[in-house]
């Protein structure tokens, strides 16, 4: 502790994060969104090691994608090379993210670390699921089989028992008060060819979903719609299937990326959403807007127990009739049997369905953020 002018300051939690990329953006989103809350919300100091700044740069303003040998700062957070880590001392908390292993030395220093009495809370932080089992798991400890350290196992999730999802102070009073004015300025700025299209479609979705089905869908609906796609060559291959059915009361609408910390508006400014990966999924949720996940493809259909498991969860907040064409519409796009009544069934019931997402969204937000139950396991584990 710090003595100033007659008060106690505690010093500031030193805090370092730790990124894998392999699902793209999704990794670098999520640990990116964990590293600003810890430190704008929580006041941590952290540090980002990272294997892929070139993907974290996308997303972020103040990343570049040529680190300099002593890492960049942006927003307060310092991000480093992965490599960097096997000779730095660790921080007093670590977050192992997604079961992505340090490299052997950094393990090696937080022992010698503990022993020397600097106590280092390990906290593996895993992927979201809306499956029961994690609620088992929340919060266990894992003793390091061959050195006197042990790291607690957190998982976000959708009731009590889990952690939660992150979800920034104030969020859903922003996404409440953003206005139809809004929208239209930011369709605008983001080059949308009609600002007050009746209904805007988001689209980021991976090249392996069913886009020739979304496009003929699409085409068969005799109702106006504008697609919003998010760079990347699912959009283009959407783009693509478009041009040639070449439907006229469709608008396709490719956008540039957007920071991480602009992308939720981008939401807000549409009337239904696909996306894909897990922060985007968790912001549609936040948004409150209908939506179909585009879950990673696993081996033997393993995402489809997952997805199943959340359908189940979310589906409350529905009526019978809406919780039924949602289920049947988002397996029919992740097990490439999207049809055309299918879509418009989806998107006759939208009214209802943006009703039910909203409603799930403050459930959500009633859970706690993620941030706080990380950061509470972290302090925890420093007593």
């Amino acid at each position: 502790m710090i003595e100033a002018a007659g008060k106690t300051i505690e010093p500031r939690v030193t805090c370092d994060i730790f990124c894998h990329v392999i699902d793209n953006f999704g990794d670098a989103g999520v640990c990116w969104r964990l590293a600003r809350g810890l430190s704008e919300e929580e006041g941590f100091r952290v540090t980002l090691y990272i294997d892929d700044a070139v993907t974290l740069s996308k997303i972020t303003s103040g990343v570049p994608a040529e680190l300099p040998p002593s890492g960049a700062e942006s927003l307060g957070i310092l991000v480093r090379h992965w490599e960097d880590s096997e000779t730095a001392v660790p921080s007093d908390v670590v977050i192992e993210t997604f079961g992505c292993r340090l490299p052997d030395s950094f393990e090696e220093a937080i022992a010698r670390e503990t022993l020397h009495g600097h106590k280092v809370a390990w906290l593996n932080l895993e992927y979201l699921s809306a499956e029961d089992w994690v609620e088992e798991c929340h919060g266990l400890p894992s003793p390091h089989p061959r050195l006197p350290v042990t790291k607690t196992f957190l998982f976000p999730g959708f009731t009590r028992r889990t952690g939660g999802v992150m979800i920034e102070n104030g969020l859903l009073d922003a996404r409440d008060r953003f206005s139809v004015s809004d929208r239209r300025a930011l369709l605008e700025a983001l080059g949308a060819r009609e600002p007050d299209a009746p209904f805007n479609l988001f689209f980021f979705s991976y090249p392996t979903a069913p886009i020739a089905q979304l496009a003929e869908a699409l085409a068969s609906d005799p109702r106006p719609v504008q697609v919003i796609a998010a760079p990347g060559r699912a959009g283009e291959m959407l783009g693509e299937a478009l041009g040639r059915l070449n439907p006229p009361q469709v608008t396709f609408s490719p956008v540039p990326a957007v920071p991480q910390e602009s992308f939720d508006r981008v939401l807000w400014a549409c009337d239904a959403l696909i996306i894909r990966g897990e922060d985007s999924f968790v912001r549609a949720q936040l948004a409150g807007k209908p939506f179909l996940w585009t879950i990673y493809p696993q081996e033997e259909d393993t995402h489809i127990v997952k997805l199943n498991a959340f359908l189940d969860r979310m589906a409350v907040e529905y009526g019978e009739d809406a919780a039924r064409v949602w289920r049947e519409t988002s397996l029919g796009w992740n097990q490439a049997s999207l049809t055309p009544g299918l879509w418009s069934r989806f998107r006759d019931l939208t009214p209802e369905l943006t009703r039910g997402s909203l409603l799930w969204s403050r459930h959500l937000a009633s859970l706690g953020s993620l941030t706080r139950a990380v950061a509470t396991a972290a302090k925890k584990g420093l007593k």
